[in-house]
């Protein structure tokens, strides 16, 4: 038992080092939900850093491998590191499905090498494997299910991760990564050169309007979807939806700003928007 305490702790480090947002929208749930939610985030925690932390594709490769070697162990019940004896844990207790872990890794590995969506379903594919996957594991650990949930998660998935996508713009096409699909950046007249240079045109401005279009309705979505019969099991996905509006806000107010640097909350704002997913639920 001491075990697998000393494991779930490991994993609340990694929430509370590395993801801010996630680790104060956490804490508005239960403890044994919250320390396997804090499981889940550790190990896609673990496949993100495989193909962002390192600098070659075959490095990036061969650390993702290790990665899905790791969720074998886990589903055949042989852990062997703390974040592998944490969700296994986890995923014994909630039944967690491994198709959702197995979609996250699918989308990692699109990320080894330089990325250009070429269609606008390919950005949709991107955000269910990106996020989707994680909002349908984190339904199942609160327990909400149903077809309306489902479209919730998913819905609210892709809007977390096209706030992400519109945020880290630049950065990302620095690094060989364009989210935007060709499609729609040749609609717009815009260039993968332009995103990666920050170049700041009025063509640039607009198709970053799009974008915020875009993650908006699917905010819109999510909320048309969310399971009213559920207020009180949804309070961590409703405080994260309100965080990332939040910011969606904040980027729109100045689209531009993210064409130099990294748009974020200020922290008494974020806490805020958590009080005010706990006051909405209180109605």
């Amino acid at each position: 038992m001491k075990h697998l305490a000393q494991a779930y702790d490991t994993c609340k480090t990694v929430v509370k080092t590395s993801a801010g947002n996630f680790f104060l929208a956490f804490q508005l749930l239960p403890r044994t939900k919250r320390y396997a939610i804090y499981a889940v985030y550790a190990f896609c925690r673990a496949a993100d850093d495989a193909v962002d932390e390192l600098p070659e594709p075959s490095l990036r490769a061969a650390a993702l491998n290790v990665v899905k070697l790791g969720l074998e162990r886990v589903y055949k019940g042989s852990p062997e590191t703390p974040v592998e004896v944490a969700l296994a844990d986890t995923v014994g207790r909630y039944r967690l499905t491994k198709q959702y872990f197995d979609d996250l890794i699918l989308g990692m590995e699109g990320d080894i090498h330089d990325v250009a969506l070429d269609k606008m379903s390919e950005l949709d594919e991107y955000c269910y494997r990106a996020a989707g996957t994680v909002g349908l594991l984190c339904l199942e650990v609160f327990g909400v299910a149903g077809a309306k949930a489902k479209q919730y998660g998913l819905a609210l998935g892709k809007a977390l991760q096209l706030t992400n996508v519109i945020r880290d713009l630049r950065e990302d096409a620095r690094n060989g990564r364009v989210y935007v699909p060709r499609e729609m950046l040749e609609a717009h007249g815009v260039t993968r050169e332009d995103l990666a240079n920050g170049t700041n045109t009025p063509r640039v401005r607009k198709l970053i309007r799009a974008m915020i279009r875009l993650a908006k309705a699917a905010y819109d979505e999510a909320e048309r979807h969310r399971p009213n019969s559920a207020t009180a099991r949804l309070l961590t996905s409703e405080a994260m939806r309100r965080v990332y509006y939040a910011l969606l806000l904040k980027i729109e107010k100045d689209p531009q700003a993210v064409l130099y640097k990294r748009v974020s909350l200020h922290p008494v704002r974020k806490v805020g928007e958590v009080i005010g997913a706990l006051t909405s639920a209180a109605y």
